[in-house]
């Protein structure tokens, strides 16, 4: 991978109920020299800060989104992204345990930007990130 293709300042935004699975995903972000990265536990938190982000035109490059969390899970919280004019084109990348073919497709129907299964490796995600910026390096 070519270090410079990552840009240093892209902002970051975790979503997981589990706090292992956050430190583990900054973790791997702060090793591939990224520093600007948020995080909360729930969907609901999630839909606020991507719109206040959006607002302040400091949007979040990737959102790192678990799928099964309480109250509001990653699918409903991906629909609600979808369906919000103002953050819809956010890209997420879905983070789970859940690698069933239905849930897969599924997330693929919403529209996101990567999948990867827990456990992952820090390769996992970067590859991932690398997809991203290789697809939006294609369309500039």
């Amino acid at each position: 991978m070519a270090t410079y293709m990552f840009n240093a300042n892209a902002r970051f935004l975790i979503v997981d109920d589990s706090s292992i699975a956050r430190n583990e995903i900054r973790s791997v972000l702060n090793k591939l020299g990224f520093s600007f990265i948020d995080e909360t536990s729930d969907g609901r938190t999630a839909i606020e800060k991507i719109k206040s982000a959006a607002k302040s035109e400091n949007s979040y490059w990737v959102v790192f989104l678990d799928l099964n969390m309480p109250e509001m899970d990653g699918l409903k919280t991906l629909d609600t992204i979808r369906q919000t004019s103002t953050i819809e084109h956010t890209r997420v990348v879905v983070i789970t345990t859940d690698s069933s073919k239905p849930t897969v497709i599924s997330a693929v129907m919403k529209g996101i930007s990567g999948y990867i299964v827990k456990p992952f490796s820090a390769d996992d995600v970067r590859k991932e990130l690398l997809k991203i910026f290789n697809r939006i390096e294609a369309e500039l």
